[in-house]
């Protein structure tokens, strides 16, 4: 019966109107945030009953983080978008798991067409042996790593999870095993030993053998991983602080940040030399370089001003003190966190985008190349005079650009600034941007999650398509050429797996 409500037919609010509210309101309490909308776009009948807006108001106060959202009527948003802006948050924090981005190549988890199960594949730049299929060559195309799937042992857990830094590759299975694997110039695969060694296949990490790991953040050279207790890890190069563990030089191991114990960080970014983690309760924090405000201390912006900024670094994790949680309402409050080489992107759980750190090709997307040394809130709508709501979904940071998915009137669009010379931006050009700019042939499909690497970039459809995009040179767009790309290009043959086949679940957990 969905499916036939899908279709504008006026006769259809007729029938309706024969039916029990309290039925209808039983069978849209079944429906999800996209079956909602579709339901209100295309029956006037639901509009007008607003039965629709009150079965989404029902969900958002299920919501915990949602608590104190409301839609701007003003704008014309309804329960029913600000329901779709949440759910499609949370959507894109986990489809982004499956596919990750390093300097020169790529690791994802795909399902190659007419199969069924998922596995690693990796395509690209493998001369430190990242792509992890025991070889030191690159790869044009998507290709299976057989080696991952005898690391992990598939008959007992599935790879859930990819990360990568510039020329190290790591993976997360179901089970919760870290798997690195690459370069270790300054200790970052978390092997231990002397440095640099290169990997070229994955192997677990035995220190975190005994803890189960469920996210992980790979900077240029440094490691992140989070345990299931929220406790932080780190290892790699240190000598810019980043690592958080008070000192400044390297760590072949992954040792837990002491700073942080008590703190159950939810998730963690890595940039060239600077290091972000957000806690349960919102609260950020950062260390690490600090030279380009890319920590967003206000304290370090003080201290620069007098001194003729002085090259700075933080070597332990310092709150963001105008981003405290109990100063902040609710839907103000820090949900999601992205790093570029020298500037961070922290994401609202309200859909606003703050931005800070270095600036001198417009990635921040301020308008202008001036740095910022404080987190400070990037305007979204576009100068056309609009007066839709727009609120941002989700953000990525690459070396030097940056992207953000946004919902505007309902649907998601694809935007970018920074620097373009790769065509990491997307827009068809080579011209850099001060300001977001919509990637305008991605228009009308349905974007679920982006992914940046330091020149180049991916989206992901909700039915698992992936485009790239940007920088091609050593075969890290999988498109069996080494151009570059100023639009996205289907990935054929391929789509990514949906998070439901790997990432563990919690039963509490309410999802929108």
């Amino acid at each position: 019966m969905l499916s036939e409500l899908n279709k504008p037919m006026a006769p259809i609010a007729g029938y309706l109107n024969l039916l029990p509210i309290e039925l209808l309101e039983k069978v849209l309490s079944y429906c999800g945030a996209q079956q909602l909308g579709a339901l209100e776009t295309t029956c006037t009948y639901f509009i007008q009953s607003q039965l629709t807006n009150r079965a989404a108001l029902a969900r958002l106060q299920l919501i915990a983080r949602a608590k104190g959202l409301q839609p701007d009527t003003e704008k014309g948003e309804t329960w029913t978008r600000l329901l779709h802006f949440v759910a499609s948050q949370s959507a894109a924090a986990a489809q982004g798991t499956a596919v990750a981005l390093g300097s020169f190549h790529t690791t994802a988890l795909l399902i190659p067409e007419g199969e069924t199960e998922h596995s690693l594949h990796a395509f690209g730049r493998g001369f430190h042996g990242q792509l992890g299929n025991g070889k030191f060559v690159d790869c044009p195309e998507p290709t299976s790593v057989a080696e991952a799937r005898r690391a992990v042992n598939q008959e007992k857990g599935h790879p859930a999870v990819v990360t990568c830094g510039s020329s190290h590759s790591g993976l997360i299975s179901r089970r919760g095993e870290l798997f690195t694997w690459g370069l270790a110039s300054s200790g970052e695969l978390g092997h231990g030993g002397w440095t640099p060694i290169e990997v070229q296949i994955p192997r677990q990490v035995v220190c975190l053998e005994r803890t189960r790991i469920v996210s992980v953040a790979a900077g240029a050279n440094h490691t992140l991983a989070i345990s299931e207790r929220g406790e932080l890890w780190s290892c790699g190069r240190g000598r810019h602080g980043q690592l958080g563990l008070g000192h400044f030089h390297d760590e072949g191991v992954l040792l837990r940040i002491d700073r942080l114990i008590g703190q159950r960080i939810v998730s963690a970014a890595a940039g060239k030399a600077h290091s972000l983690a957000l806690a349960s309760d919102g609260s950020l924090w950062t260390w690490g370089d600090g030279r380009h405000g890319q920590l967003g201390h206000e304290q370090l912006a003080q201290f620069m001003a007098l001194h003729n900024n002085p090259p700075v670094a933080v070597p332990v994790p310092q709150k963001v003190k105008s981003l405290l949680p109990d100063k902040l309402k609710p839907f103000d409050r820090v949900t999601a966190v992205a790093a570029g080489a020298h500037h961070s992107m922290a994401l609202t759980v309200g859909g606003k985008l703050l931005a800070f750190g270095a600036n001198k090709y417009g990635a921040l997307g301020l308008g202008d190349k001036d740095r910022r040394l404080v987190p400070t809130e990037v305007p979204l709508a576009d100068s056309s005079g609009s007066r839709s709501k727009v609120r941002a979904v989700q953000v990525q940071c690459g070396q030097q650009h940056s992207l953000a998915l946004v919902q505007k009137d309902g649907c998601l669009q694809v935007c970018a600034t920074g620097y373009n010379v790769w065509g990491q931006l997307g827009t068809g050009d080579r011209q850099d941007s001060l300001r977001f700019k919509v990637v305008r042939s991605l228009l009308g499909h349905p974007i679920a999650a982006l992914v940046s690497g330091d020149s180049h970039a991916a989206a992901i459809t909700r039915s698992g398509e992936l485009y790239m995009w940007g920088r091609g040179d050593c075969g890290q767009l999988g498109v069996q050429d080494s151009r570059s790309y100023w639009q996205p290009k289907l990935l054929q043959g391929f789509r990514v797996v949906h998070p439901d086949r790997t990432l563990r679940r919690n039963g509490r957990t309410c999802s929108p």
